[in-house]
This record gives structure tokens, C-alpha cells and sequence, in this order.
């Protein structure tokens, strides 16, 4: 009769009692769990065993006991036994007793990749472990499965222990998310750890020294490319104050910050780059504290030499803007003094038109001119005025104008009337 035993690296051999040849050869090294050694108690005077009543024997309530999902599979597939523990991530463990193991995996590459793992351990009894989706009643779960031989008398099983590794998965797939998205962002992003944590409280000069200590752990290209390097494995472990400004110039920003509780932080610096450019960076810390020790801290970095550049072209712009408008405002200062005086010049103009016209107006109501048709009698030679009465032409002529009179006698008006004395040859 052989015995199995289990050695240290968990390899079962097989040693023959008869038999001075058997003794020395070593049969083929599995991974079986020899259960006739421990529960021979259980097994029916014929030597038979029926796996689906394993939850009788000992074995059974052992594995009712652990607290880890657990399945028992004979060689035809079927699921023959289910713990407890197989309830608590989803489903009614005695719904799942006499199904086929690959019915709990919901892709047909998955069932195939079931089928042929257990396959596989049936044939060389050693020990696989695969991760994949298994769907338990209605929870989808990510899961890690570890199979194993298991043989009682010349009944062979498999032990199915199933780990449920969805929250780590979920939390994987964003920490990988969250990888390529730091990986592309156009930002420089990097981590670094205090080589050990130090209580936020301490002393400023004590935590300063440690921050300015701490050690490069991780980061993305452009943190990288930002100082030089094709890639963040080659400045790991670098301490910050080689990879962040740490000058004199910005010890009161560390210590705001440190003082602050290590809050979302930012200042600007300019430096030379590796190819003796002149640069301006955007450099932003937060800490990375749990219960009030600080672990370490995020940084980043943003070059923002085109910004700067703009903002001094803009800059430039407007001050030349101001310049022209200062220029320009001078002229039109200049202008409207001008035409203030030309207004006034033209005011005074237009009084003494005023005051010229007004004297014109006075002068013209001084004159009096005779113009029009004159009713004079044919006779007297007197003249109607515009009231009806005959005047002497004289006195006519007078009051319309400004014409006077002197009285005199023409010759031949003095031969007639004084004959005496003219004679009308004179």
C-alpha cells in the first residue's frame, strides 16, 4: 500500500512500502491532496465515497468553516459541494450544486478557458490559478481562482478557493485609468516620499528638512522631459530640492506651506532649461497627509513660457497702445485749444459784425432817400405826401431827405419879376 505525503514546496510524492525498487524511484511529482489518509473514518465499509456528501464528513464542515469562498468539482465538471462563504459574494450557494463550473464564467472565451484549466489539473494534478469574471446569481464578480487537485481513494476532485477581488479590480482599473491620464496630461506630475512620515505639527525647520529630502517615486513624461530625461525611471529617486526650485527665494513659500497644512500651493519661478533656455514654470504642491502625517506630496509643473511670452507681448502692446493714446490725446488737446481760440477769435469777429451792423442799421435809419413816382401838381409844382396834402417842393424834399434848401432867383425868373433891374440878356 503506497502512502502520499505533502513536502515543503507543497509537491505530493509517492513512497512504496514493497518493494526495494520502488522505494528508490520517485513517482511524478503533483500537487494532490490525499484525503484517504485523514478521513478514512467517513468512507463506508465498500470503500466507496460519494462527493456530494461531503458536507457529512469532516473535511466538509472544515471547509464549511473557512471564511473564503470555496467549490468542490468532480471530474465531470459539476460543482458538488459550496460553503457558505460562497453566499456572501452573491447567490444562493445550494443554487449553484450539480451546475457545470464553466456555466459561472458569462464569455464563451471564458468557459473555454474553465474547461480546458480543469482539464488540465485532472490530468496533471497540479495546482492553477487564473483570474476572470464569474457571475454569482446576479452580481457580475472579478475574481481570482485558485484550483487544486484533491483525491480520495480513487475519487478525484478539484478544490475550487475563489477570492473575490472586484473592489481591487475597480480600483486597479482607475489606478491604470488614472496612469494614462497622468501619462498624456500636459502637465509635469510627479510623487515623492518622505523617507518616513513626520507629524504635521512638528517644528517648521524639522518638517522643511524632511520635505526638501524627500525622494522621487513616480511621474509622468512631460516631468520627465521638463528637466531633460526620456523617461521618469531615470530620475527616480531624486530629492526635491534637485528636481523643484528650492533656492533661498522661496524658503518662506515651504514654510507658508508646511505652517498651512500642506494645502493645494502654487508659486512661479524662471530657470535655464538643459538646452540654456530661458524658461518660466508654474509649480503646484499638495500634500499627501494621513491622520495628520504627512506621507508625502504631489508636484507638479507647467511650463508657461508662451504664456509669460504673451502676456508680456500684451503687455508690450498695451503699454504702446497707451503711448499712442497719450499721443494722440495731446494732439486732440492741442486741437481743441486750437479751435477754442479760433471760437473765440470768431466770437469776437461776429461782435464787431454785430456791433458794425448795428451802426450801419443805425446810419441807413439816418438816411432818407426819394425814389418812386412824385404826384406834383403841374401848375404850383407842388407835391402830394402820402397823407393827401400838397406841399412845397421844398419842404417835400426836406422832410425826405437830407437835403435843405437855400433861396435864391434864377435870371429869368428875376427879369420877369423885377425888370428894372434885369434885363433878360443879363
Amino acid at each position: 500500500m503506497g502512502k502520499n505525503t505533502l513536502n515543503a514546496s507543497g509537491e505530493g510524492t509517492q513512497l512504496h512500502t514493497v518493494g526495494p525498487e520502488l522505494l528508490q524511484r520517485r513517482m511524478i511529482a503533483t500537487q494532490t491532496i490525499d484525503l484517504d489518509s485523514f478521513f478514512t473514518k467517513d468512507v463506508t465499509t465498500s470503500g466507496s465515497f460519494d462527493l456530494r456528501q461531503v458536507k457529512n464528513i469532516t473535511f466538509g464542515k472544515l471547509l464549511e468553516a473557512i471564511p473564503i469562498p470555496t467549490l468542490l468539482i468532480d471530474p465531470s465538471h459539476s460543482i458538488v459541494f459550496a460553503n457558505e462563504s460562497v453566499a456572501k459574494i452573491g447567490g444562493d450557494s445550494g443554487s449553484i450544486i450539480g451546475v457545470s463550473f464553466s456555466s459561472l464564467f458569462p464569455t464563451p472565451s471564458e468557459v473555454q478557458n474553465a474547461t480546458a484549466v480543469l482539464n488540465q489539473i485532472f490530468v496533471d494534478r497540479k495546482t492553477h490559478v487564473f483570474e476572470g469574471l464569474i457571475q454569482l446569481g446576479s452580481k457580475m464578480l472579478w475574481c481570482r481562482v485558485n484550483l487544486r487537485s484533491l483525491r480520495f481513494r480513487s475519487r478525484r476532485s478539484v478544490l475550487a478557493i475563489i477570492e473575490d477581488l472586484t473592489a481591487e479590480k475597480k480600483k486597479l482599473i482607475i489606478n491604470q485609468k488614472y496612469q494614462q491620464l497622468v501619462q498624456v496630461f500636459p502637465i509635469g506630475i510627479a510623487e515623492f516620499s518622505l523617507h518616513r512620515p513626520v507629524a504635521a505639527d512638528r517644528a517648521l525647520d524639522e518638517v522643511l528638512k524632511s520635505v526638501s529630502q524627500a525622494h522621487l517615486v513616480g511621474g509622468n513624461h512631460e516631468f520627465a522631459r521638463i528637466h531633460g530625461h526620456h523617461g521618469i525611471e531615470s530620475v527616480k529617486g531624486s530629492p526635491l530640492n534637485t528636481m523643484f526650485p528650492y533656492e533661498d527665494a522661496y524658503t518662506g513659500f515651504y514654510l507658508g506651506w508646511i505652517q498651512d497644512h500642506f494645502p493645494i500651493r502654487s508659486f512661479e519661478n524662471e530657470e535655464y532649461d538643459s538646452q540654456g533656455r530661458h524658461r518660466f514654470f508654474e509649480n503646484t504642491l499638495v500634500g499627501n497627509v494621513k491622520n495628520d502625517y504627512l506621507l508625502g506630496f504631489w508636484a507638479m509643473r507647467q511650463d508657461i513660457t508662451h504664456r509669460k511670452q504673451a502676456e508680456e507681448a500684451l503687455r508690450s502692446a498695451r503699454d504702446r497702445l497707451e503711448e499712442k493714446v497719450k499721443e494722440r490725446t495731446g494732439e486732440l488737446l492741442k486741437a481743441n485749444e486750437h479751435l477754442v481760440m479760433e471760437i473765440a477769435e470768431r466770437e469776437k469777429a461776429e461782435q464787431v459784425l454785430a456791433k458794425l451792423v448795428d451802426e450801419l442799421q443805425e446810419a441807413l435809419a439816418k438816411v432818407k432817400t426819394l425814389s418812386g413816382l412824385l404826384p406834383i401838381c403841374a401848375s404850383c409844382k407842388k407835391i402830394r405826401d402820402d397823407k393827401g396834402y400838397w406841399t412845397q417842393v421844398e419842404v417835400f424834399v426836406r422832410d425826405h431827405s437830407e437835403a435843405d434848401f437855400t433861396h435864391s432867383i434864377c435870371p429869368e425868373c428875376a427879369a420877369k419879376l423885377y425888370p428894372e433891374f434885369y434885363s433878360p440878356t443879363s
